[in-house]
């Protein structure tokens, strides 16, 4: 078995119907989506169209939230369908970084990561996810697309669909029937106006992750005379691949509806990376030191020396407790790892590394 969902761009009107059924069978809370429509509007009036778009958990047959979570609260089912357990979640937001299409968020009731799970509980009981059955125009379909009799094997058999982010090797099982690219492109377009037609925007937000803006004007000019723009930063300009132009042309393209994303890591992130990167720099340090008789690494200067890298090692696993939205679950990152990912894997190199830095330093001072 292998479920999947196929979005009809030419039927979906944007009622939002599959918003609110999400929401009221899986109790989501309010400020958070499992599902959503986004709007894309292009050109300028009177020459103007507007396209719909759902958005949810692509649940991909190679999930990278799947792969990074340190606890196995993220897995993959056998019937394809990528669920979450929130009584094992740790809140460390990991999948949520890992995720490139935003589809995972933390539950402001439960503090645990939570997304579409394609309405499990109803699919094991011989029923459709909810979005599916309340859609009034049938512009979701879903389905075992291994199974040659079902209705989404014959519509991928006989349309053209597009995923997202097909270059991220994820294999996206969200497929669209007639997707517009500048919706598909979550950077495709810049956020012009900053609030949108339902909702006021998050200031912290405004950012697509490219700092520079479009490019101006320098005030030189070519040998024919022709006034010349100062370059970018290489890769996507500030506005997205899909650049129409400034003034009014900047409006042709533009997303008039989204749902707000939080920024899942804060200050004791690049903190832990301070206090870790301190810790290691100073160890490595006085070995190598020590190791090519550069100087004696003894006395004072090593119980100083280790006892200051023993101190911002543990400040390094504060910061990472800290930063947790469960913290009281830290521990079963060590009781129960999923070895695959580095997070877990740096808990133990963490714990190790303190460890013997700590016998390292009972050692020297007791000698």
């Amino acid at each position: 078995m292998n479920y999947s969902f196929v979005i009809d761009n030419r039927k979906c009107i944007g009622c939002h119907a599959c918003s609110t059924a999400c929401k009221s069978e899986n109790n989501v809370p309010v400020g958070v989506f499992r599902t959503w429509v986004k709007y894309t509007e292009q050109g300028a009036y009177p020459n103007t169209k507007r396209y719909f778009q759902v958005t949810r958990c692509n649940h991909c047959s190679n999930p990278p939230c799947v792969r990074i979570c340190p606890v196995t609260a993220m897995y993959q089912r056998e019937d394809g369908i990528v669920e979450f357990d929130p009584n094992v979640c740790i809140g460390c937001k990991a999948c949520m970084q890992a995720c490139p299409y935003d589809a995972i968020h933390i539950d402001p009731t439960t503090n645990t990561s939570a997304k579409c799970h394609f309405c499990a509980h109803r699919v094991e009981r011989g029923m459709e996810p909810a979005c599916v059955i309340v859609c009034p125009q049938h512009a979701i379909i879903a389905g075992d697309v291994d199974d040659p009799a079902s209705e989404i094997n014959r519509v991928l058999a006989t349309n053209s669909v597009t995923v997202r982010k097909p270059e991220q090797g994820t294999a996206p099982k969200l497929f669209y029937i007639e997707a517009h690219d500048a919706s598909l492109t979550p950077t495709a377009t810049s956020h012009v106006p900053h609030d949108y037609i339902w909702s006021e925007d998050i200031s912290a937000q405004h950012t697509n992750g490219h700092a520079n803006g479009a490019a101006q004007e320098n005030g030189k000019k070519a040998t024919s005379g022709t006034m010349i723009r100062s370059l970018e930063t290489q890769g996507h300009p500030k506005g997205g691949p899909i650049h129409v132009g400034k003034q009014k042309g900047a409006h042709l393209v533009q997303v008039a509806y989204n749902v707000h994303h939080e920024i899942p890591w804060h200050w004791p992130v690049p903190a832990y990376l301070v206090t870790k990167g301190v810790a290691a720099g100073l160890f490595l340090f006085l070995a190598v030191v020590h190791a090519f008789g550069f100087a004696s690494v003894t006395g004072v200067t090593a119980v100083a020396g280790f006892f200051t890298s023993l101190v911002f090692t543990l400040a390094t696993s504060v910061f990472l407790v800290m930063d947790l939205s469960r913290p009281e679950r830290f521990l079963r990152i060590m009781f129960r790892p999923q070895q695959k990912s580095w997070l877990a894997r740096g808990a133990f190199i963490i714990s190790v590394f303190s460890t013997l830095l700590a016998f390292w330093w009972a050692a020297e001072t007791v000698s």
